[in-house]
Protein backbone atom coordinates (compact mmCIF):
# COMPACT_ATOMS: atom_id res chain seq x y z
CA UNK A 1 0.00 0.00 0.00
CA UNK A 2 2.69 2.59 1.03
CA UNK A 3 4.82 1.49 -2.52
CA UNK A 4 1.27 1.78 -4.54
CA UNK A 5 0.61 5.37 -2.84
CA UNK A 6 4.57 6.47 -3.28
CA UNK A 7 4.24 5.71 -6.83
CA UNK A 8 0.81 7.29 -7.43
CA UNK A 9 2.35 10.51 -5.74
CA UNK A 10 5.40 10.53 -7.78
CA UNK A 11 3.09 10.34 -10.96
CA UNK A 12 1.14 12.83 -9.98
CA UNK A 13 4.26 15.38 -9.15
CA UNK A 14 5.96 14.39 -12.49
CA UNK A 15 2.57 15.50 -14.26
CA UNK A 16 2.36 18.75 -12.08
CA UNK A 17 5.59 19.67 -13.21
CA UNK A 18 5.11 18.91 -17.07
CA UNK A 19 2.08 21.49 -16.76
CA UNK A 20 4.12 23.92 -15.57
CA UNK A 21 6.42 23.67 -18.35
CA UNK A 22 3.96 24.85 -20.99
CA UNK A 23 4.88 27.84 -22.61
CA UNK A 24 3.26 31.42 -21.41
CA UNK A 25 4.18 33.79 -24.55
CA UNK A 26 2.62 36.91 -22.40
CA UNK A 27 1.50 38.49 -19.62
CA UNK A 28 -1.95 37.48 -19.37
CA UNK A 29 -3.69 41.55 -18.27
CA UNK A 30 -5.61 40.52 -15.32
CA UNK A 31 -1.48 39.42 -14.12
CA UNK A 32 -0.34 42.89 -15.16
CA UNK A 33 2.18 45.09 -12.31
CA UNK A 34 1.65 48.15 -14.60
CA UNK A 35 -0.97 50.80 -15.02
CA UNK A 36 -1.60 52.26 -18.03
CA UNK A 37 -1.44 56.34 -18.67
CA UNK A 38 -5.01 56.31 -19.66
CA UNK A 39 -6.42 54.79 -16.37
CA UNK A 40 -4.25 57.79 -14.38
CA UNK A 41 -5.13 60.86 -16.87
CA UNK A 42 -8.96 60.14 -15.99
CA UNK A 43 -8.29 59.44 -12.26
CA UNK A 44 -5.91 62.18 -11.67
CA UNK A 45 -5.47 64.25 -14.43
CA UNK A 46 -9.21 65.03 -15.81
CA UNK A 47 -10.31 65.80 -13.10
CA UNK A 48 -8.00 68.78 -12.58
CA UNK A 49 -9.41 70.41 -16.21
CA UNK A 50 -12.58 71.24 -15.07
CA UNK A 51 -14.44 73.59 -17.03
CA UNK A 52 -11.48 74.15 -19.80
CA UNK A 53 -11.48 73.61 -23.48
CA UNK A 54 -9.78 70.73 -25.24
CA UNK A 55 -7.71 69.43 -28.22
CA UNK A 56 -7.90 65.82 -28.43
CA UNK A 57 -5.38 63.74 -30.54
CA UNK A 58 -5.53 60.03 -30.33
CA UNK A 59 -7.56 56.77 -31.96
CA UNK A 60 -8.28 53.13 -30.70
CA UNK A 61 -4.72 52.68 -29.74
CA UNK A 62 -5.50 55.06 -26.86
CA UNK A 63 -8.25 56.80 -25.15
CA UNK A 64 -9.92 56.81 -28.71
CA UNK A 65 -10.64 53.45 -28.23
CA UNK A 66 -14.04 54.34 -25.85
CA UNK A 67 -15.63 57.51 -27.68
CA UNK A 68 -18.48 57.08 -24.74
CA UNK A 69 -15.70 57.20 -21.73
CA UNK A 70 -14.82 60.47 -22.96
CA UNK A 71 -17.76 61.82 -23.86
CA UNK A 72 -19.37 61.09 -20.43
CA UNK A 73 -16.49 61.92 -18.55
CA UNK A 74 -15.98 65.62 -20.40
CA UNK A 75 -20.03 65.83 -19.52
CA UNK A 76 -19.03 65.08 -16.00
CA UNK A 77 -16.33 67.79 -15.57
CA UNK A 78 -17.78 70.30 -17.66
CA UNK A 79 -15.05 70.27 -20.36
CA UNK A 80 -15.83 71.56 -24.26
CA UNK A 81 -14.26 69.51 -26.91
CA UNK A 82 -13.05 71.98 -29.22
CA UNK A 83 -11.96 69.97 -32.08
CA UNK A 84 -10.28 66.86 -32.97
CA UNK A 85 -6.88 65.96 -34.39
CA UNK A 86 -7.14 63.54 -37.39
CA UNK A 87 -4.25 61.53 -37.76
CA UNK A 88 -2.70 59.48 -40.75
CA UNK A 89 -5.16 56.92 -40.29
CA UNK A 90 -8.30 58.72 -38.93
CA UNK A 91 -9.87 58.60 -35.83
CA UNK A 92 -10.91 55.31 -35.66
CA UNK A 93 -7.18 53.72 -36.95
CA UNK A 94 -9.36 52.23 -39.89
CA UNK A 95 -8.34 54.65 -42.98
CA UNK A 96 -5.47 53.38 -45.60
CA UNK A 97 -5.60 56.40 -47.80
CA UNK A 98 -4.69 60.14 -46.31
CA UNK A 99 -7.65 62.21 -45.97
CA UNK A 100 -8.36 64.35 -48.86
CA UNK A 101 -9.68 67.17 -47.51
CA UNK A 102 -8.66 69.58 -44.51
CA UNK A 103 -11.46 69.30 -42.56
CA UNK A 104 -14.60 66.93 -42.25
CA UNK A 105 -17.04 66.19 -39.61
CA UNK A 106 -16.12 63.56 -37.29
CA UNK A 107 -19.76 61.99 -36.68
CA UNK A 108 -19.30 60.17 -32.84
CA UNK A 109 -18.00 64.00 -31.39
CA UNK A 110 -19.95 66.36 -34.03
CA UNK A 111 -17.03 67.94 -33.76
CA UNK A 112 -14.38 68.84 -36.87
CA UNK A 113 -11.25 66.93 -37.41
CA UNK A 114 -8.25 68.37 -38.53
CA UNK A 115 -6.77 66.62 -40.85
CA UNK A 116 -3.00 68.23 -39.42
CA UNK A 117 -0.92 67.03 -43.13
CA UNK A 118 -3.88 68.75 -44.66
CA UNK A 119 -3.67 71.62 -42.88
CA UNK A 120 -1.48 74.96 -42.43
CA UNK A 121 0.80 75.16 -40.30
CA UNK A 122 -0.78 79.08 -39.52
CA UNK A 123 -4.21 77.42 -39.14
CA UNK A 124 -2.72 74.91 -36.55
CA UNK A 125 -1.22 77.49 -34.59
CA UNK A 126 -4.99 79.36 -34.68
CA UNK A 127 -6.59 75.89 -33.20
CA UNK A 128 -4.11 75.23 -31.16
CA UNK A 129 -4.64 78.70 -29.35
CA UNK A 130 -8.68 78.05 -28.87
CA UNK A 131 -7.91 76.14 -26.34
CA UNK A 132 -6.64 75.16 -22.76
CA UNK A 133 -5.37 72.02 -23.41
CA UNK A 134 -4.52 69.41 -26.16
CA UNK A 135 -4.60 65.86 -24.94
CA UNK A 136 -2.24 63.28 -27.35
CA UNK A 137 -2.56 59.75 -26.42
CA UNK A 138 -1.16 57.47 -29.41
CA UNK A 139 0.57 53.88 -29.54
CA UNK A 140 3.53 54.40 -31.31
CA UNK A 141 6.39 51.72 -32.86
CA UNK A 142 9.54 53.56 -31.69
CA UNK A 143 10.21 54.29 -35.36
CA UNK A 144 10.73 57.82 -36.90
CA UNK A 145 8.89 56.73 -39.68
CA UNK A 146 5.53 55.76 -38.35
CA UNK A 147 3.94 59.40 -38.73
CA UNK A 148 2.59 59.16 -35.43
CA UNK A 149 5.87 61.59 -33.95
CA UNK A 150 5.63 64.01 -37.06
CA UNK A 151 1.83 64.71 -35.91
CA UNK A 152 3.51 65.50 -32.39
CA UNK A 153 5.89 67.28 -33.34
CA UNK A 154 3.90 69.28 -35.31
CA UNK A 155 1.25 69.79 -32.82
CA UNK A 156 4.21 71.14 -30.24
CA UNK A 157 5.71 73.60 -32.96
CA UNK A 158 2.15 75.06 -33.39
CA UNK A 159 2.11 75.45 -29.19
CA UNK A 160 5.58 77.08 -29.03
CA UNK A 161 5.35 80.43 -26.89
CA UNK A 162 1.24 79.79 -26.32
CA UNK A 163 -0.50 79.14 -23.27
CA UNK A 164 -2.18 76.18 -24.27
CA UNK A 165 -0.97 72.96 -22.28
CA UNK A 166 0.48 69.70 -23.95
CA UNK A 167 -0.88 66.32 -21.79
CA UNK A 168 0.76 63.49 -23.79
CA UNK A 169 -0.67 59.91 -22.21
CA UNK A 170 2.98 57.38 -22.72
CA UNK A 171 3.06 53.98 -24.37
CA UNK A 172 5.46 51.14 -24.04
CA UNK A 173 6.18 50.12 -27.63
CA UNK A 174 7.92 47.07 -29.42
CA UNK A 175 11.41 48.68 -29.51
CA UNK A 176 11.56 49.94 -25.89
CA UNK A 177 14.63 46.91 -25.31
CA UNK A 178 16.51 49.13 -28.28
CA UNK A 179 18.76 51.85 -28.08
CA UNK A 180 18.80 54.59 -30.63
CA UNK A 181 19.58 53.17 -33.87
CA UNK A 182 19.96 54.36 -38.23
CA UNK A 183 20.64 57.97 -38.92
CA UNK A 184 19.61 61.36 -39.19
CA UNK A 185 17.45 62.71 -41.46
CA UNK A 186 18.62 64.45 -44.96
CA UNK A 187 16.91 67.79 -45.23
CA UNK A 188 16.47 66.65 -48.72
CA UNK A 189 14.51 63.54 -47.89
CA UNK A 190 12.07 65.74 -45.57
CA UNK A 191 8.70 64.32 -45.88
CA UNK A 192 5.75 63.37 -43.35
CA UNK A 193 7.24 60.03 -42.42
CA UNK A 194 10.55 61.47 -41.09
CA UNK A 195 10.00 65.40 -39.53
CA UNK A 196 11.08 64.45 -36.01
CA UNK A 197 14.66 64.60 -35.44
CA UNK A 198 15.63 61.05 -33.99
CA UNK A 199 17.64 58.17 -35.75
CA UNK A 200 15.23 55.96 -37.48
CA UNK A 201 14.34 54.24 -34.31
CA UNK A 202 14.22 56.37 -31.60
CA UNK A 203 15.40 54.75 -28.69
CA UNK A 204 12.23 56.44 -26.78
CA UNK A 205 8.59 56.47 -25.84
CA UNK A 206 6.50 59.12 -27.26
CA UNK A 207 6.28 61.00 -23.85
CA UNK A 208 10.02 60.57 -23.77
CA UNK A 209 10.13 62.19 -27.44
CA UNK A 210 8.19 64.90 -25.85
CA UNK A 211 10.55 65.70 -23.14
CA UNK A 212 13.59 65.66 -25.86
CA UNK A 213 12.11 67.70 -28.49
CA UNK A 214 10.75 70.08 -26.40
CA UNK A 215 14.27 70.93 -24.32
CA UNK A 216 16.26 70.47 -27.08
CA UNK A 217 14.23 72.11 -30.29
CA UNK A 218 11.96 74.33 -28.33
CA UNK A 219 13.91 75.81 -25.62
CA UNK A 220 10.98 74.28 -23.36
CA UNK A 221 7.87 76.80 -24.86
CA UNK A 222 6.11 74.49 -24.41
CA UNK A 223 3.81 73.72 -21.15
CA UNK A 224 4.00 69.72 -21.34
CA UNK A 225 2.74 66.98 -19.02
CA UNK A 226 3.74 63.46 -19.83
CA UNK A 227 1.10 61.03 -18.07
CA UNK A 228 4.07 57.45 -17.54
CA UNK A 229 3.30 53.88 -17.25
CA UNK A 230 3.52 53.41 -13.84
CA UNK A 231 5.40 50.11 -13.01
CA UNK A 232 7.72 49.86 -16.01
CA UNK A 233 11.05 49.10 -15.85
CA UNK A 234 13.06 49.75 -19.14
CA UNK A 235 13.81 46.45 -21.02
CA UNK A 236 11.05 44.96 -20.51
CA UNK A 237 9.59 43.37 -23.37
CA UNK A 238 6.23 44.08 -24.44
CA UNK A 239 4.73 40.68 -24.01
CA UNK A 240 6.33 40.71 -20.51
CA UNK A 241 3.88 44.04 -19.41
CA UNK A 242 0.47 42.45 -19.58
CA UNK A 243 -0.41 45.45 -21.41
CA UNK A 244 -3.23 44.66 -24.22
CA UNK A 245 -2.28 45.36 -27.69
CA UNK A 246 -4.90 47.55 -29.41
CA UNK A 247 -4.46 48.37 -33.12
CA UNK A 248 -2.72 51.50 -33.76
CA UNK A 249 -3.37 51.63 -37.71
CA UNK A 250 -4.70 48.79 -40.17
CA UNK A 251 -1.58 47.02 -40.86
CA UNK A 252 0.00 46.64 -37.34
CA UNK A 253 -3.02 44.73 -36.23
CA UNK A 254 -0.95 42.12 -33.98
CA UNK A 255 2.24 42.37 -31.86
CA UNK A 256 4.25 40.62 -34.52
CA UNK A 257 3.21 43.06 -36.58
CA UNK A 258 4.33 45.45 -34.85
CA UNK A 259 7.95 43.81 -34.31
CA UNK A 260 8.58 43.04 -37.73
CA UNK A 261 7.83 46.29 -38.65
CA UNK A 262 11.08 47.12 -36.99
CA UNK A 263 12.67 45.89 -39.99
CA UNK A 264 10.14 45.01 -42.70
CA UNK A 265 9.00 48.82 -43.15
CA UNK A 266 12.42 49.17 -45.25
CA UNK A 267 10.80 46.98 -47.74
CA UNK A 268 8.25 49.86 -48.38
CA UNK A 269 11.39 50.94 -50.41
CA UNK A 270 11.63 48.00 -53.01
CA UNK A 271 9.11 46.40 -55.53
CA UNK A 272 7.43 44.20 -53.22
CA UNK A 273 4.19 43.90 -51.48
CA UNK A 274 4.59 43.52 -47.07
CA UNK A 275 1.72 41.98 -47.21
CA UNK A 276 -0.47 45.50 -46.98
CA UNK A 277 -4.60 44.65 -47.68
CA UNK A 278 -3.87 40.79 -46.54
CA UNK A 279 -4.47 39.26 -43.16
CA UNK A 280 -1.25 39.26 -42.28
CA UNK A 281 0.69 42.90 -43.11
CA UNK A 282 3.91 42.76 -42.06
CA UNK A 283 4.49 39.20 -41.68
CA UNK A 284 4.43 38.37 -45.42
CA UNK A 285 5.90 39.93 -48.32
CA UNK A 286 6.42 38.80 -51.87
CA UNK A 287 5.96 39.32 -55.35
CA UNK A 288 4.69 37.89 -58.74
CA UNK A 289 8.51 37.31 -59.31
CA UNK A 290 9.73 36.38 -55.84
CA UNK A 291 9.45 32.41 -58.21
CA UNK A 292 11.90 30.57 -55.71
CA UNK A 293 11.37 32.04 -52.00
CA UNK A 294 12.63 28.71 -50.45
CA UNK A 295 16.00 29.93 -51.90
CA UNK A 296 16.10 33.31 -50.15
CA UNK A 297 14.36 31.84 -47.10
CA UNK A 298 17.57 29.45 -46.91
CA UNK A 299 19.92 32.40 -47.43
CA UNK A 300 18.55 34.08 -44.57
CA UNK A 301 18.14 31.14 -42.15
CA UNK A 302 21.95 31.54 -41.20
CA UNK A 303 21.03 34.71 -40.06
CA UNK A 304 19.77 36.42 -36.36
CA UNK A 305 20.80 33.61 -34.15
CA UNK A 306 17.90 31.31 -34.66
CA UNK A 307 15.66 34.67 -33.48
CA UNK A 308 13.53 34.02 -36.68
CA UNK A 309 12.82 31.98 -39.66
CA UNK A 310 11.16 32.43 -43.36
CA UNK A 311 8.61 29.92 -44.35
CA UNK A 312 7.25 30.24 -48.21
CA UNK A 313 4.25 31.73 -48.28
CA UNK A 314 1.01 32.85 -51.03
CA UNK A 315 -0.96 35.49 -50.83
CA UNK A 316 -2.78 38.14 -52.99
CA UNK A 317 -3.08 42.23 -51.47
CA UNK A 318 -5.91 43.88 -51.82
CA UNK A 319 -3.87 47.34 -51.21
CA UNK A 320 -0.25 48.58 -52.49
CA UNK A 321 2.25 47.10 -54.39
CA UNK A 322 0.87 44.07 -56.45
CA UNK A 323 -2.92 44.62 -55.71
CA UNK A 324 -5.07 42.19 -56.86
CA UNK A 325 -2.02 39.85 -58.15
CA UNK A 326 -1.13 36.82 -56.65
CA UNK A 327 2.39 36.97 -54.57
CA UNK A 328 5.10 34.24 -53.78
CA UNK A 329 7.11 35.22 -50.90
CA UNK A 330 8.19 34.51 -47.63
CA UNK A 331 6.25 35.00 -43.95
CA UNK A 332 8.45 36.41 -41.34
CA UNK A 333 8.17 34.36 -38.28
CA UNK A 334 9.71 35.27 -34.92
CA UNK A 335 11.40 33.48 -32.60
CA UNK A 336 13.04 35.63 -30.47
CA UNK A 337 13.11 39.88 -30.15
CA UNK A 338 16.73 39.89 -29.40
CA UNK A 339 18.32 40.98 -32.60
CA UNK A 340 19.22 43.78 -34.62
CA UNK A 341 15.79 44.85 -37.22
CA UNK A 342 18.36 47.21 -38.79
CA UNK A 343 20.67 44.40 -39.94
CA UNK A 344 17.82 41.85 -40.83
CA UNK A 345 16.63 44.61 -42.99
CA UNK A 346 19.88 45.55 -44.69
CA UNK A 347 20.58 42.29 -45.33
CA UNK A 348 16.78 40.40 -46.73
CA UNK A 349 17.16 43.29 -48.80
CA UNK A 350 20.82 42.20 -49.79
CA UNK A 351 20.06 39.23 -50.24
CA UNK A 352 16.68 39.76 -52.11
CA UNK A 353 18.75 41.98 -54.80
CA UNK A 354 21.27 39.16 -55.04
CA UNK A 355 18.78 36.40 -55.79
CA UNK A 356 16.66 38.11 -58.10
CA UNK A 357 18.57 40.85 -59.74
CA UNK A 358 16.91 40.84 -62.99
CA UNK A 359 13.53 42.02 -61.32
CA UNK A 360 14.80 43.57 -57.59
CA UNK A 361 13.96 47.42 -58.23
CA UNK A 362 14.57 50.68 -55.77
CA UNK A 363 10.72 52.45 -55.88
CA UNK A 364 10.95 55.66 -56.96
CA UNK A 365 9.11 58.64 -56.45
CA UNK A 366 8.72 61.98 -58.14
CA UNK A 367 12.05 62.97 -56.20
CA UNK A 368 13.57 60.72 -54.17
CA UNK A 369 13.89 56.81 -53.83
CA UNK A 370 11.41 55.83 -51.02
CA UNK A 371 13.99 53.86 -49.29
CA UNK A 372 16.21 57.25 -48.57
CA UNK A 373 12.84 59.03 -47.30
CA UNK A 374 12.35 56.17 -44.92
CA UNK A 375 15.93 55.71 -43.79
CA UNK A 376 16.74 59.34 -43.72
CA UNK A 377 19.51 59.55 -46.82
CA UNK A 378 20.97 57.56 -49.79
CA UNK A 379 23.09 55.81 -47.67
CA UNK A 380 21.29 52.91 -46.95
CA UNK A 381 20.80 51.82 -50.23
CA UNK A 382 24.43 52.43 -52.02
CA UNK A 383 25.82 50.57 -48.96
CA UNK A 384 23.29 47.57 -50.72
CA UNK A 385 24.51 49.00 -54.27
CA UNK A 386 28.10 48.58 -53.58
CA UNK A 387 28.07 45.37 -52.22
CA UNK A 388 29.22 46.16 -49.10
CA UNK A 389 28.41 43.83 -45.43
CA UNK A 390 25.85 45.41 -42.67
CA UNK A 391 29.30 44.97 -40.45
CA UNK A 392 31.40 47.88 -42.68
CA UNK A 393 27.80 49.73 -43.58
CA UNK A 394 27.22 49.80 -39.73
CA UNK A 395 30.82 51.43 -38.76
CA UNK A 396 29.96 54.49 -40.72
CA UNK A 397 27.34 55.47 -38.36
CA UNK A 398 28.01 54.04 -35.14
CA UNK A 399 29.23 56.97 -33.90
CA UNK A 400 26.10 58.49 -34.96
CA UNK A 401 24.08 56.14 -33.01
CA UNK A 402 26.69 56.31 -29.48
CA UNK A 403 26.41 60.50 -29.55
CA UNK A 404 22.21 59.90 -29.74
CA UNK A 405 22.53 57.49 -26.87
CA UNK A 406 23.90 60.22 -24.66
CA UNK A 407 21.82 63.00 -26.05
CA UNK A 408 18.87 61.74 -24.93
CA UNK A 409 19.66 60.33 -21.81
CA UNK A 410 19.04 62.81 -19.77
CA UNK A 411 14.56 62.67 -20.86
CA UNK A 412 14.35 59.14 -20.15
CA UNK A 413 11.65 58.17 -17.96
CA UNK A 414 12.20 54.25 -17.26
Amino acid sequence: MTNYFFRFSLCFLVLACQGNTVPQFRVHPLDSKLRISQDIFYEKVLPTMTGKKLMLATNPSGIGTNPKKIISSLEKHKITLEHLIGLEHGFLGLEEEFSQTPVTMDSTFNRPLYHIYRIKDSELRDLVREVDYVVFDVQDVGMRCYTYLSVLKRLMDAMKNTKTKLIVLDHIHVAMHLPPMGEKMNPKNLNFAGEFPSLLITGMTVGEATRFYNKEYLKDSVDVMVVPVEGYRRGMYFEDTGIPWTTPSPNLPMVDSARNYLSLVLLEGVNVSVGRGTQAPFVYFGAPWMTNPEELASKLGALGNKSYYFSPVYFKPTFGPHKGKICSGLRMNLVRPDYDPIQLAYDLIRLMKETYPNDFKWSKGSANHWVDQLWGNEHFRTSINEGKSFVDFHKTYLAEEENERSKIAPYLIY
